[in-house]
């Protein structure tokens, strides 16, 4: 079952566990462990790495390949996407913002090869929550400067400094805790229908597999871009 954390046998239960480490090694008194979502992860560029080559590879100024069209039909999906929901000023932002959605998206239809999803692993999703939180406050220190930066935490007025900053921690939290908690419910669910069905497993498993493998992975990517953008784009401020 693809998107089984860990399948006991019907006598013992289920058991739903972390990432496998796979190796540990200790650097400047530090235990660091290579767990089975960094090798994923490196599968999934990988992947990413060999899509980008093939669409892009000999391409005309005039597209004579399906290959070619359905390249340019991503970049002006992104392209629009980031216009629509930032403003024209962000486009440096599309790049960033398509990997992080064809990353999601990869990363999370990894259980139907059989492997762990990276994105059911909160230190995959927290990485990319945080990444989100330092381009929200370099917006801010950008649009704001110095004094419009920390201007902003004492809005509309100056006991609102605790509730503010308690605010700023809680966007990037829920970012991460959303895409990763939806992501393991999915893989539980689909663990206890295989499980309940037991030698009926047949059709409905593959059915459900079909909503928490694709369809969730595909809305979760797009919303976790979509806060993304809203977040980032949001934290203007005046000097």
């Amino acid at each position: 079952m693809p998107t089984a954390l860990l399948l006991a046998s019907e006598s013992s239960g289920i058991t739903v566990n972390g990432p496998l480490v796979v190796a540990s090694f200790d650097l400047f008194g530090i235990t660091w462990n290579l767990t089975e979502s960094i090798i994923v992860q490196w599968f999934v560029i990988l992947i990413l790495l060999a899509v980008v080559l093939i669409l892009t590879h000999n391409m005309k100024v005039i597209p004579e390949t399906r290959r070619q069209a359905a390249a340019e039909w991503i970049v002006e999906f992104f392209r629009g996407t980031v216009d629509t929901s930032m403003g024209a000023k962000y486009k440096a932002y599309q790049p960033y913002i398509a990997a992080l959605f064809c990353f999601s998206l990869i990363s999370s239809l990894m259980s139907l090869l059989g492997l762990r999803s990276p994105t059911a692993d909160i230190s995959v999703t927290g990485a990319w929550a945080l990444i989100t939180f330092f381009l929200i406050q370099y917006n801010r220190a950008k649009t704001g400067k110095v004094k419009g930066y920390f201007k902003s935490f004492v809005e509309p007025l100056p006991f609102m400094l605790p509730f503010n900053i308690i605010g700023e921690i809680a966007n990037p939290v829920s970012l991460a805790l959303r895409h990763f908690g939806n992501l393991v419910a999915g893989m539980v669910i689909g663990s206890l229908i295989y499980f309940a069905l037991g030698n009926f497993a047949i059709l409905i498993p593959a059915v459900a597999s079909l909503y928490f493998d694709i369809f969730s992975a595909v809305m979760q990517a797009y919303i976790f871009i979509m806060l993304t953008m809203s977040y980032v784009s949001s934290a203007e401020c005046g000097d």
